[in-house]
């Protein structure tokens, strides 16, 4: 055997060997990654869907006319995650704003026409629903009630009445 054969043929062993050396240790971080799904989760390594979300306005605008009002959802219990083919609905307690959702389901969008009044005895608000046909017993719901803003004194009058 030439000795270029005899060399091509110990480097083909040398990459076999690291190869199987490679496909040892993956196969060790594998395992070790199961074990720690386990410790985190023993009772089940499959994601479960949310039980429940609350928003938070993230643009800190009053809900007045022409504004555009952002919420951030966040689900519970931490890890939640929406099944693959949840679907979200908005409805808008006023029939003048068009609410979004973006496809996350947990970014709503309310734009408030410039024809936008909001009342402190009867307050705006939109209900969220979220939900899934493969799951068809789960739902999440919430309501979005921006808050109206206090009105603040400017002055004050006295009278005498005696």
């Amino acid at each position: 055997m030439r000795r270029e054969d005899r060399d091509f043929a110990e480097l083909e062993r040398q990459q076999a060997l690291e190869f199987l050396i490679l496909h040892r240790d993956l196969s060790d971080l594998v395992h070790l990654t199961r074990r720690i799904l386990h410790r985190l989760n023993p009772d089940d390594h499959t994601l479960k869907p949310p039980t429940a979300i609350s928003f938070k306005e993230i643009t800190m605008l009053d809900p007045v006319a022409g504004n555009t009002l952002v919420y951030t959802g966040t689900l519970a219990p931490a890890g939640a995650q929406f099944p693959a083919d949840a679907t979200f609905a908005l409805v808008s307690s006023d029939p003048t704003v068009t609410p979004t959702v973006d496809s996350t389901g947990l970014v709503v969008s309310i734009p408030l026409p410039s024809t936008f009044v909001d009342s402190a005895s009867a307050p705006f608000n939109v209900g969220y629903t979220a939900s899934s046909v493969s799951n068809p017993g789960w739902s999440v719901t919430a309501t979005i009630t921006p808050s109206v803003p206090a009105t603040l004194p400017t002055g004050i009058t006295f009278a005498q009445t005696t």
